[in-house]
This record gives C-alpha cells, sequence and structure tokens, in this order.
C-alpha cells in the first residue's frame, strides 16, 4: 500500500534526522566536557571554577583526581587555549542543531554573539582593559569554530 510505504520512509527519516542530531549534541558534550577536564586537572588552582567546586563540595574529588594526573604533561597550548576552544566548538555545535530550521542570517544572529564576544575580551585583554593575558593562540582557538560554523550553515 502506497500509504504504507510513506509512513515507513517518513519513520525512517524521522528516526535519522535524530540519530543525526544527538550525534552532534553528544560531539558537543563531549568537547565541552574534554574542555572542562583539561581545565580542573591542569589549571592552576586560584581560578573561580575552583571556589565554585569547593563550595559544591567537591575540592577533595578534585584534588584526588589532579594527583592522579600529576605525572601527564601537557603542551601548554593543550592546557590554556585548547579548552576555550572546544566549548566554543561545542557551543556552536549545538547552536547549529538548535537553530536548524531557521534562515542562515538568524542563525548567525543568534549563535555568534557569545563566541564573538570572547574575540573583543581577548583584544580588550590586549590593551588592557579588562583582567587577564592576550594570546594569538587563544584568539584562534575562538575563531577556527566561529569559521567552521559559518562555512556549515
Amino acid at each position: 500500500n502506497q500509504n504504507q510505504e510513506t509512513t515507513i520512509i517518513l519513520v525512517m527519516n524521522t528516526l535519522r534526522n535524530l540519530y543525526i542530531k544527538y550525534n552532534y549534541y553528544i560531539a558537543s558534550f563531549i568537547l565541552l566536557l574534554i574542555g572542562a577536564l583539561i581545565y580542573i586537572l591542569y589549571r592552576p588552582q586560584n581560578l573561580l571554577i575552583f571556589d565554585m567546586l569547593d563550595k559544591m563540595g567537591l575540592s577533595n574529588e578534585v584534588d584526588s583526581i589532579r594527583s592522579s594526573f600529576i605525572g601527564i604533561k601537557l603542551p601548554l597550548f593543550v592546557v590554556n587555549c585548547l579548552p576555550a576552544g572546544l566549548w566554543t566548538a561545542s557551543y556552536l555545535i549545538a547552536m547549529y542543531c538548535n537553530t536548524k530550521f531557521h534562515r542562515r542570517k538568524t542563525r548567525l544572529m543568534l549563535s555568534l554573539p557569545l563566541p564573538m564576544s570572547a574575540i573583543v575580551l581577548e583584544f580588550m585583554q590586549l590593551f588592557g582593559w579588562c583582567p587577564g593575558t592576550f594570546d594569538w593562540y587563544d584568539l584562534l582557538c575562538y575563531v577556527i569554530p566561529i569559521i567552521i560554523f559559518i562555512k556549515s550553515i
């Protein structure tokens, strides 16, 4: 029957689209998690995140995990710059899914303000207008996911 075939095709396409969509969300979550792990395991403990973890009662767990990784050294780029790039990519992948049925202009307007703010803040650091240290690699880690996102929509 033609109706049954059409229904089956519709269901299969819906399942395929859900599978693809959730794979993007899973990839987004994994990038977010990897960035967070690098940050928590290797960044100095005087950062705000460690105060938050302490208030959540997780300091002992964090210290225990950090001590397990003490012998594993990562390049400075991975420790200092890559997490921000992973978080930017994670956010843009999620926005890619969340804005999929909008026009390109709308997708850009909804998705780009947050990562563009990071670029503005990086330049503000260059001019001493906000705390932090300007880094070309940080800038690169923000710009690459943005370029990929813009080209993909």
